[in-house]
């Protein structure tokens, strides 16, 4: 399900801003002086998919809208009561549901409830997610440093993306349940800094998941906590290990089934009489086979194999049924690098096409490895320049951390880039869209990043001022 635009009223008490999205190049771009709310409103769609209530009960606004390609909207008001007894007032949230008819009713959503007591090994799980000083301690957490206690719910409320670490049984409700039609995944400013891991990939397995976010711990002491905090450029460095040991595990899988039915399916197709493919077209599809191999191993993804190389006419000839079989195991053998070769191989051509005087390459047990062109010596990616390094963060998150087919929020993506940089990366973006299907919101104060692309942006404007 995607969003087809989204409002909100009285923001700051002053801002009512609508927007929607444009379907060209599946980008929209929203610029406005600061302090209009591009960043607020990129925080609030996220919340909403995430489940999280901080910022709509700490920020001023009137009415939160999100409207949906299904013809419904999922609606957020909010309204200061005033205590009984006089005291301060208070923030309360109304939850509503717009159907495709326009009927309005008001959404079941419980206040901050207590999550039944879970068991130790799912506190656990979710402390993996959860960064210091805060600990676990007798059914919750407590801050090292200050001695506060936190319950599971407001531990989750903190570090929303935890909730990916607890069971289906004991998950609170999301408010609109969009926690699974809604997709959002937010690039935020700060994305150089070790802090909490970023969004987890949908399209992993849950425990896959969980296995890729531990990944962006460094090393890990015999509590479990991080010894330091690790630069993002460098958790990524290690994320692609483990994306690449997932690959290289489905294709050992293949190989093996494919290298122990061989023969039998040989007899096969011999008894049942398949018809074998033209010796013309075994050697198209084996140089084809040649090509895609040699470009697995420019991008790190495969070592140096030997193939069937110099077949004679009669060789051909002989072995037409074997051939044809081989020809087939071993493209689908490869069919399992084809997402993440093209993921990785955009990275390194836009980023090889950045970078002067150095080069970037993958290693499947090291990850990114900086070489300088002049001679090859290695370079330490926690010395890129913090452009370079916000240039591979971007691309990497856009690449491989973003869902495919979800909702991609970019905050400022200017930031750090030389102009010529900022001057291209709308091009990156839309063909990185079209390979994970995604679409985006931009939130922008650089011209540069817009071009010559008015037609994708929405402006945000402060009310009339009358004269």
């Amino acid at each position: 399900m995607r969003v087809m635009s989204m409002s909100v009223k009285g923001l700051f008490g002053v801002f009512d801003h609508e927007i929607p999205l444009k379907n060209a190049e599946r980008v929209t771009i929203i610029h406005g002086p600061n302090g209009f709310g591009k960043t607020v409103m990129l925080r609030m769609i996220a919340a909403v998919a995430d489940g999280s209530r901080a910022i709509f009960e700490n920020t001023p606004f009137n009415e939160f809208c999100l409207s949906l390609d299904d013809g419904t909207s999922r609606i957020i008001r909010r309204h200061l009561a005033e205590k009984p007894e006089g005291g301060p007032p208070v923030v309360e949230l109304e939850f509503l549901f717009r159907d495709a008819g326009g009927a309005l009713a008001t959404v079941s959503t419980p206040e901050r409830t207590e999550l039944p007591p879970l068991p130790e090994s799912v506190l656990h799980r979710i402390d993996k997610f959860v960064p210091s000083p805060l600990r676990v301690s007798e059914g919750g957490w407590v801050d090292g440093v200050s001695g506060r206690r936190y319950s599971v719910a407001q531990v989750l409320e903190k570090y929303p993306k935890a909730a990916a670490a607890v069971p289906a049984e004991y998950r609170g409700s999301f408010f609109f349940g969009t926690s699974e039609e809604l997709v959002v995944f937010f690039v935020e400013t700060n994305r150089l800094g070790g802090g909490e891991p970023p969004g987890l990939d949908r399209g992993l397995s849950l425990d896959e998941q969980i296995r890729s976010e531990l990944l962006f711990r460094n090393e890990l002491s015999h509590g479990d906590r991080p010894s330091r905090i690790v630069p993002r450029v460098k958790q990524y460095s290690e994320d692609i290990v483990q994306r690449i040991r997932f690959v290289l595990a489905d294709y050992a899988k293949h190989s093996q089934e494919s290298d122990r039915t061989f023969p039998e399916r040989l007899v096969r197709f011999e008894r049942d009489g398949y018809s074998a493919l033209p010796e013309r077209d075994i050697l198209d599809q084996m140089a084809e086979l040649e090509t895609k191999r040699r470009r697995l191993i420019t991008l790190g993804l495969l070592d140096s194999e030997t193939g069937l190389r110099d077949l004679t006419e009669e060789d051909l000839h002989r072995a037409r049924e074997a051939l044809t079989i081989y020809v087939r195991d071993v493209q689908e053998k490869l069919k399992v690098f084809d997402d993440i070769a093209h993921r990785i191989g955009s990275l390194m051509d836009i980023v090889n096409d950045r970078f002067k005087y150095k080069h970037l390459r993958i290693d499947r047990m090291r990850g990114f490895r900086v070489l300088s062109d002049q001679d090859e010596a290695s370079i330490q990616i926690e010395d890129l320049s913090s452009g370079e390094q916000h240039e591979l963060v971007v691309l990497y998150e856009l690449l491989f951390r973003a869902p495919k087919n979800g909702l991609v929020l970019v905050d400022e993506p200017e930031i750090s880039l030389h102009v010529a940089w900022q001057s291209r990366f709308l091009s990156d973006l839309i063909g990185i869209l079209r390979l994970t299907d995604a679409y985006a919101i931009v939130a922008t104060h650089s011209p540069v990043i817009i071009g010559t692309r008015q037609d994708l942006t929405v402006e945000l404007k402060g009310p009339a001022v009358a004269r």
